[in-house]
């Protein structure tokens, strides 16, 4: 699973996913809280953790968590934010494909869409291997997911799209604008955003991101050693249905 290019730009990442979205970090409180049978969570571990985005909001709010990351970058990143708020939480560097951290965690979840850089099918398998040997016997899985959408996957290949308007570290407005191209026998969708603010040239960065289908999902994770305890279409807990945007797959061990 190569580093894409824009996991390596903590900042930019940053400009784009700060702070959970409305009813995020609220949902995982829940999840914690059913996973340790309605008492204060134990262990939490999240993979794909970024520069802490959510890492950091749930140390604040009691969990104790261990966030997993490939990117040093974005490790870095999430080390300083820690440290300036005066958060305590534990980031790793590592694969989510291969860890070994030699203990269980109530909780175990993939935030928002991070599940689509797992490539292949044997990526997928892999992870799921992985976070088995390490939740707890009546331990919680979380998978947040989009439900893929062919209007965006049928797109004119090389066409930009809006994506909106951000601001940076200085309070100037920086444009994101999209195009991608999807492969229909790999459903990888090979995407490129570009940043254009008002000084300098316009910076691109790429990305590679796997579809998962909501059946495929669910089959992934039934042959991989798991039950799917819920899911969901929305952080508020609507059951998952044909309009809905958002796969939030709750599952157990088997």
């Amino acid at each position: 699973m190569p580093l894409d290019t824009l996991y390596s730009d903590a900042a930019l990442y940053d400009l784009v996913h700060l702070g959970p979205w409305k009813g995020e970090a609220e949902f995982y409180l829940r999840m914690a809280a059913e996973a340790a049978g309605g008492q204060a969570a134990g262990r939490v571990l999240e993979l794909a953790c970024g520069t802490g985005r959510l890492t950091l909001p749930l140390a604040e709010r009691g969990l104790e968590m261990t966030g997993l990351d490939l990117s040093p970058a974005m490790l870095s990143r999430a080390r300083a934010k820690a440290h300036q708020a005066g958060v305590e939480a534990r980031f790793i560097q590592g694969d989510m494909r291969a860890f070994t951290l030699g203990e269980r965690f109530d909780l175990i979840f993939i935030p928002i869409n991070s599940i689509c850089h797992l490539l292949t099918r044997a990526d997928a398998e892999a992870c799921l291997a992985s976070v088995r040997a390490h939740l707890a016997p009546a331990g919680r899985f979380v998978i947040d997911v989009f439900s893929p959408s062919l209007a965006i996957l049928t797109r004119e290949n090389g066409r930009w799209f809006d994506l909106g308007t951000y601001e940076d570290e200085q309070g100037r407005p920086v444009r994101l604008s999209e195009q991608n191209r999807y492969e229909r026998d790999t459903q990888l969708n090979h995407i490129v955003w570009r940043f254009e603010g008002e000084a300098g040239r316009p910076v691109e960065r790429r990305l590679t991101m796997r579809q998962y289908f909501p059946q495929e999902l669910d089959a992934l994770l039934a042959y991989n050693g798991f039950v799917i305890a819920a899911k969901y279409g929305q952080y508020g807990g609507a059951p998952f249905h044909a309009e809905s945007n958002q796969q939030l797959v709750v599952a157990r061990l088997a």
